[in-house]
């Protein structure tokens, strides 16, 4: 404080202010993260479910070759508590394959509502000429 400075009543307000816009800026950029990760996992959920069906429609392949494709997309891409809520779900029919996956994507402030889905993609089975 300079010499001869009388303090008014508001002194220091200003401090109050700047802490409460950091704190409001850092609640909106975690915000903007965890969608920002949801969009990611919702991709990668997507490429398992194209991964699997692709892996099933072959000629020979089964179910297991399915699920087994779509496990590996999803533990490479989306490992730790989000890859710990999806589950892979795989029909092999004559002519066509069908893989769905399931996913249920906690957020990390509850003010945020769960992100849940089903994302299926299908494949023509190959067949012999």
């Amino acid at each position: 404080m300079r010499p001869g400075r009388v303090l008014a009543a508001e002194d220091g307000f200003l401090t109050a202010q700047f802490v409460a816009a950091v704190a409001l800026s850092l609640l909106v950029l975690v915000l903007v993260a965890n969608v920002i990760l949801v969009q990611y996992a919702r991709g990668v959920v997507r490429a398992a479910a194209e991964e699997g069906a692709q892996a099933g429609s072959r000629l020979t392949a089964t179910e297991r070759d399915c699920l087994t494709r779509a496990d590996e997309v999803l533990d490479a891409l989306l490992g730790g508590s989000m890859g710990d809520a999806v589950t892979v779900h795989c029909i092999v029919g004559a002519t066509e394959v069908a893989a769905t996956v399931r996913y249920r994507f906690t957020p990390w402030l509850p003010v945020i509502p769960v992100w849940s889905g089903t994302q299926t993609s299908f494949a023509v089975k190959e067949s012999l000429p």
